[in-house]
């Protein structure tokens, strides 16, 4: 297989958008290459407790599960589409412990001769948790700054 072909679905795979944390449960090749992306560690907030703000960070990946992928190439055009969903959770230390779940989807396109993106997208469909309102609060603009990961992603790859 084409090594740019290799990079796009290696792109797709790193946008849920996983080093995996022991307890982390990732079942298949694909969802350890996610883990090992570590898309939860940079997410902390503030939580108003009361009178007090407290900084909660749901850093540590619980789970990745890749529900579907499509990836088509027709010459040098190569699209995916997936759906996965991702659970983080606070440290067992953290004054405030919970986490939250999200589902994605995410359709990318892009000309495999120049890496190129025409067209990618990553919507957030679905939170749960404790912290789900939170994520959903603010689901499009953690929906755009995946989204650019994404495209960096793949171009770093591509420069390869």
């Amino acid at each position: 297989m084409d090594r740019r072909v290799c990079s796009f679905a290696a792109a797709v795979a790193c946008l849920m958008p996983v080093g995996i944390p022991a307890p982390a449960l990732a079942e298949n090749v694909l969802e350890r290459a996610i883990a090992q992306s570590q898309p939860c560690r940079s997410l902390r907030t503030k939580v108003k407790l009361g009178p007090i703000n407290v900084d909660v960070g749901v850093d540590k990946l619980e789970a990745v599960k890749v529900e579907s992928i499509q990836i088509s190439v027709n010459g040098n055009v190569a699209e995916a589409d997936a759906r996965g969903t991702i659970a983080c959770k606070t440290s067992d230390q953290a004054v405030v412990t919970g986490g939250f779940s999200a589902t994605a989807t995410v359709h990318l396109k892009t000309d495999l001769s120049t890496c190129a993106v025409d067209e990618s997208a990553i919507a957030i469909v679905k939170t749960d948790g404790r912290f789900g309102d939170l994520v959903d609060g603010f689901k499009n603009q953690i929906s755009d700054a995946l989204r650019q990961g994404l495209e960096k992603n793949l171009k770093k790859l591509c420069e390869n």
